[in-house]
């Protein structure tokens, strides 16, 4: 019974995980910071467990439907109190990383402004496309790359796949159920997830108070894609409710 209830909870906490990845300056990795399941995902993912892999596998897929389903119709109609809240959310979530971080001093703040500017410089410059060619090759490419944002809080896999000029087309993709496509992003994305869990485990073993200064960083820069650049009195209830949702989800992760 309480096998069934470990695995009913990382099926739940993957959902908004998956959510997160489909979002522009979200980045799945902070969302299972935030829940507590990071660690859990890291391993899972590392030592290839695969009934832990399912239920998150089916978890974050679920979220992804429901993000890809959702998001393009929301920025269509409200993109502004859409960014509010992403705002809210993104700089709320640094809050998780912080307090990992240990006693703060000069250095720390240098490495939280080199990552903060990192961070910024991608978000910021999300219009441009850095890969034009098109094809399954492609789709694949962004998948590797795409699992960045499930390994390494406060990079977004949403803002990547801008970057590399598939949002949109992966977007359509799940809303159109073109199978041999999400196939091939699938497998760029076990690939890439197989490769940095290795990666980042054993950084976070090593170095893991540093690894948390530098997503500090990383998370507040990478807010800089959702900034709403225009004052509006709706957006300050939105913003709320992206903090008021970081807390619910920090609470959940410590009670489950």
């Amino acid at each position: 019974m309480q096998d069934q209830n470990t695995y009913l909870a990382l099926f739940l906490k993957s959902i908004p995980i998956g959510l997160a990845n489909t979002l522009p300056g979200v980045s799945g990795g902070t969302i299972a910071l935030v829940l507590n399941i990071y660690q859990t995902l890291i391993n899972a993912i590392k030592n290839i467990k695969f009934k832990k892999l399912i239920f998150i596998g089916l978890g974050a897929g679920l979220g992804v439907f429901i993000g890809s389903a959702v998001i393009t119709d929301l920025y269509r109609s409200n993109p502004l109190i859409v960014n509010y809240f992403l705002f809210g959310l993104v700089l709320s979530s640094a809050h998780s990383t912080y307090k990992k971080i240990g006693s703060f001093s000069f250095s720390k703040l240098i490495i939280i402004l080199l990552a903060f500017g990192l961070a910024f410089f991608f978000s910021s410059e999300s219009q441009v496309n850095l890969v034009n060619r098109q094809g399954l090759i492609l789709f694949f490419a962004a998948g590797f790359f795409g699992s960045i944002a499930m390994i390494l809080p406060g990079i977004s896999g949403g803002t990547l796949l801008i970057l590399m000029g598939v949002y949109q087309q992966v977007l359509a993709a799940v809303n159109n159920f073109e199978i041999i496509t999400l196939l091939v992003f699938a497998c760029g994305m076990g690939a890439g997830l197989l490769v940095f869990a290795w990666i980042f485990s054993y950084l976070l073993q090593a170095h893991q108070a540093k690894i948390m200064v530098v997503l500090t960083g990383l998370i507040l820069g990478s807010s800089a894609a959702v900034f709403p650049a225009i004052l509006d009195f709706r957006g300050f209830f939105a913003f709320g409710a992206g903090v008021i949702l970081i807390i619910i989800l920090e609470i959940i992760g410590k009670n489950t």
